[in-house]
Order: C-alpha cells, then sequence, then structure tokens
C-alpha cells in the first residue's frame, strides 16, 4: 500500500523542521511525516497582569503578562520516518544539545487537492510521553501510536 494511501485515513498531518540548535538532525535524512487522528493543546493562555496606575479611578488597567502552552498531544496516528523514533530516544539520553524541533500541524481539507483548512505552527518542541498502542493480533485495524506529547516553547495560527 503507498505510504499516502495509508496515510490519507488521517485528519491531522505534522511535519516537523530542524530547530537549527542541533541535536535534531537524524530527522533530515527521513521524510518527517506523520499522521494523527486526533490532536490536543491547539491553545494558549494569556495570564493578565492588574496595575494601578495613580490618577486613574475607575479600576486597575489589565495589562498581557506571560503566555503559557499546553503540551500538544497527538492520538492516535503513525509515523513512518524511523528519524522518529531516534529523536524520540535523543530527548530520553537528554544528551546536549537537546533535539528541539518546530514543525506545524496542518489540518487537511476533505478534498486533497484544497488548500489546507488550517495551519498551527510549534516552536522549539521535544518529546515528554511517548505511550505506544497495545498489541493484538485480533485487530488488525491497530495504529502504531497511541498518544505522543509534545511540550513546547511558543504555538501560532498561520494565515492562509
Amino acid at each position: 500500500m503507498p505510504e499516502a494511501d495509508f496515510l490519507s485515513s488521517f485528519n491531522f498531518a505534522v511535519h516537523i523542521e530542524l530547530s537549527g540548535l542541533g541535536g535534531d538532525e537524524g530527522l533530515a535524512l527521513g521524510n518527517r511525516r506523520g499522521a494523527f487522528s486526533e490532536v490536543q493543546g491547539l491553545e494558549m493562555t494569556l495570564e493578565p497582569v492588574s496595575f494601578r496606575e495613580g490618577g486613574y479611578n475607575r479600576g486597575a488597567r489589565q495589562l498581557v503578562g506571560k503566555a503559557s502552552h499546553p503540551a500538544l498531544v497527538l492520538k492516535r496516528g503513525l509515523a513512518l520516518d524511523p528519524a522518529f523514533w531516534n529523536w524520540v530516544q535523543r530527548c530520553v539520553d537528554g544528551s546536549f544539545p537537546l533535539p528541539y524541533v518546530s514543525g506545524t500541524i496542518r489540518v487537511q481539507a476533505a478534498d486533497t487537492s484544497a488548500s489546507d483548512a488550517a495551519t498551527w505552527r510549534f516552536e522549539n518542541g521535544i518529546v515528554t510521553k511517548v505511550r505506544a498502542a497495545d498489541l493484538n493480533a485480533a485487530g488488525s485495524r491497530e495504529v502504531a501510536l497511541e498518544e505522543l506529547h509534545i511540550v513546547h516553547e511558543g504555538l501560532s495560527r498561520e494565515q492562509p
């Protein structure tokens, strides 16, 4: 079965790029592609900061503080590139430099000739959890990865 046909049943594609910080060179050798049927954590929270200004009697001014980003959780998916597991192992080893990667999560339109419905970009991500699917010889429609958690330093939505 061709790779493109195998990945077409998934709704999300994850494309990983090299960070330029080192430690992730192995990902440059392969397709750097995975597909997942569920993505969680596409959110950011901005911390409000109250500031009392003298002479302004209507209340405290509200400013924007630090942004926080939960981990991306990619569920029920597949990684076709062996460099992916090398990247996971580098995160486990914790050797210097850390294998940071940046990437895009593309919500694919049902019609493959159409442009992507949405694109999210994350920066400087590392793996914090990988959970493989349970192995069951009777279930021929199992997926290779049940969950993949990636913590990152920033998330943005790209405009088409």
